[in-house]
């Protein structure tokens, strides 16, 4: 069962202290705290404010679907969603999309960041007698730098550049300084911002123990193998944008397999258990887990399928699954002339790769063509008679074990360890039907065998965008020319809204003169 109740509560946090968490020293809105004294007094409260941060976090990824136009719209692998606004990605590469204005807006992010700073800051403040056990103090403390650290990763790699705030925003008088002059902090850079990412992802490190399949909370919230998987994505990720910086490659095969050996997670074997696996995944919490956004409409956490983008259900489904009238002018289909054709329906080892049947409903049948990694539901029970009533149940896998054997085998890659790579790669291969690796060894092949991979085990899981960019792989994707490449547009604009309210915020490159 589902446990987490941080959506509801988030709410009841950020009304007991007005608009903390709110605004930003970003876009100047100020804001205001109530009564510090008398909420953090207990270890109740600690626990209603850190998930009050997976609270703001999950709104800031699933706004809009957000998370699949940042990571997965962008990457142009499997899916061509046939929705209008996806079109600016996929059609002409512009990252300013109609309606679409959160896209470009990194507020939400930082009011996550700063919620979760914010209980740092006062739960290391509190009495350890307040808490039931200084282990449980340190759990919340851990849970509250996972966040921190999570959202300004994601941070890094959806706008490269940004400003880094290192206090807890609570007073609108911390916008403005003595003289009454707006307070201004301009764009860090980016390898800055992962340090500063890195430091966060360290202390939970620190501060959290291992769980285990079933669990309370797996998967749900972080524990210390949730904290390692972000480290080695965070470490993967510097290496990559720092030359192949040795160290942090290091890092990432160090942090990868402490949790493969450590986590107590364990693969899905889709050959095997067919869609009985491929169900508990997607429904979460279960034994490959490391970090999900739960949904569970029995906690009052999920939402009504439709129709329309305006969720992730709706953006990869258009209509619920298991509806007849689909709306095949809208509803994402395969894309012969996209990258996952040539990887999957001509590549002969593909031929019996499992991963057709379990993750799309008509692969290649681009009438009936669904993603179902979202499509998992059920009936509103306040409308029993209406089949439309339905509530999404799929949880959005953040981290899972695949994903570290595939880390691994690129961080193997990189350094020259191209027969541990290997291995790595087969052990993923393995588990959907896919023959071992018996491809080129040099470094280049590896890493395009590595990412077409992750391509399918992570199709919709708005991985590939990101992908792409950590690996410097843009094959398949006509507009991601040098010249763009070479002034960083692969980065999301920053919102002119921001820019106009905080004049240090320089424009990325690329998008100058586009907005």
């Amino acid at each position: 069962m589902k446990k987490l109740k941080g959506y509801k509560i988030y709410v009841l946090i950020l009304s007991l202290f007005g608009a903390v968490g709110c605004s930003d020293l970003l876009d100047q809105e100020p804001v205001t705290i109530t009564h510090p004294n008398v909420f953090w007094t207990s270890q109740a409260n600690a626990e209603q404010a850190v998930a009050g941060a997976y609270g703001l976090l999950k709104n800031a990824l699933t706004h809009q679907a957000n998370f699949l136009f940042w990571g997965e719209w962008t990457g142009m692998t499997f899916m061509d969603s046939r929705f209008w606004i996806t079109n600016y990605i996929e059609g002409s590469g512009n990252f300013v999309l109609a309606y679409r204005d959160e896209s470009r807006n990194w507020k939400n992010f930082y009011r996550a960041a700063n919620w979760a700073y914010t209980t740092e800051q006062y739960v290391q403040n509190m009495s350890d007698d307040l808490f039931d056990s200084k282990e449980e103090k340190d759990r919340i403390l851990g849970e509250a730098a996972f966040v921190r650290g999570l959202t300004y990763f994601y941070i890094a790699r959806i706008w490269g550049d940004a400003p880094i705030v290192e206090e807890s925003i609570e007073s609108s008088s911390q916008l403005v300084d003595d003289q009454g002059y707006i307070v201004s902090i301009p764009r860090n850079d980016e390898l800055e911002v992962l340090d500063f990412a890195l430091e966060a992802t360290n202390k939970a490190i620190d501060l959290l123990e291992y769980s285990s399949p079933g669990a309370e909370g797996w998967a749900i919230t972080a524990n210390k193998a949730s904290a390692e998987a972000l480290k080695a994505h965070i470490t993967l990720w510097y290496a990559s944008r720092d030359n192949d910086n040795a160290a942090m490659i290091q890092e990432a095969v160090s942090a990868t397999t402490s949790v493969i050996n450590n986590s107590g997670a364990s693969l899905i074997d889709y050959v095997a258990e067919g869609e009985d696996g491929f169900n508990r995944m997607c429904l979460g919490e279960s034994e490959t887990g490391l970090f999900e956004i739960n949904f569970d409409a029995g906690m009052s956490e999920s939402f009504r399928i439709a129709s329309n983008a305006g969720n992730h259900a709706g953006a990869t489904l258009n209509y619920p699954y298991a509806y007849s009238n689909v709306n095949t002018g809208n509803t994402p289909r395969f894309n012969p002339d996209f990258y996952g054709n040539e990887m999957m329906a001509n590549d002969p080892d593909r031929v019996d790769d499992i991963r057709k049947e379990l993750f799309f409903n008509e692969y290649e049948d681009s009438n009936d063509f669904f993603l179902m990694k979202y499509s998992h539901s059920s009936q509103d029970q306040a409308a029993p008679d209406n089949p439309y009533a339905q509530f999404s149940e799929s949880n959005i896998l953040i981290f899972r074990l695949a994903d570290m054997y595939l880390l691994r085998a690129e961080a193997y890659a990189r350094s020259g360890n191209t027969g541990a790579a290997i291995q790595d790669l087969d052990m993923i291969r393995s588990k959907a039907g896919v023959p071992n690796y018996t491809g080129a060894s040099d470094r280049e092949s590896l890493m395009k065998a590595i990412f077409d991979e992750r391509a399918i085990e992570f199709v919709g899981e708005a991985q590939s965008g990101f992908d792409r960019i950590r690996m410097d792989y843009f094959e398949g994707i006509s507009w991601a020319t040098q010249s763009r490449l070479d002034k960083e547009g692969y980065f999301w604009p920053v919102h002119p809204s921001i820019i106009s309210v905080n004049p240090e915020i320089v424009q990325t490159e690329f998008w100058r003169g586009k907005l």
